[in-house]
């Protein structure tokens, strides 16, 4: 009989929750932090507009640390290789947020 790690341990699976438990830390940081301000649209403008945005996709694409380890300890290596190719993503992200949608400094 094969457990739900077993079943989980595939590189698809660690890179879609890789993918979207970063969303649902986003959705967070904004409820419990920011929830007076309207979601998704207002809030991303507020934290474009403040040089905050890719600090905080930062912050939520940090959570797969914890998805890593999870695998880790578990031993689903094929489970974290998907969450690495998700973080790899993410600094794509971070890289493209930065240099193409935030206002430069003057």
């Amino acid at each position: 009989m094969r457990t739900w790690m077993y079943k989980m341990d595939t590189w698809w699976a660690g890179l879609l929750i890789g993918l979207l438990f970063p969303v649902v830390v986003f959705f967070l940081y904004w409820l419990f932090l920011y929830s007076q301000i309207s979601f998704p649209v207002r809030f991303i403008y507020y934290l474009k507009n403040g040089y905050l945005l890719s600090n905080v996709i930062k912050l939520c694409g940090l959570s797969n640390l914890l998805l890593f380890y999870l695998g880790l300890n578990k031993k689903m290596d094929r489970f974290s290789k998907g969450v690495i190719i998700s973080i790899v993503l993410y600094v794509i992200l971070v890289a493209y947020v930065t240099y193409y949608h935030e206002p430069e400094l003057d």
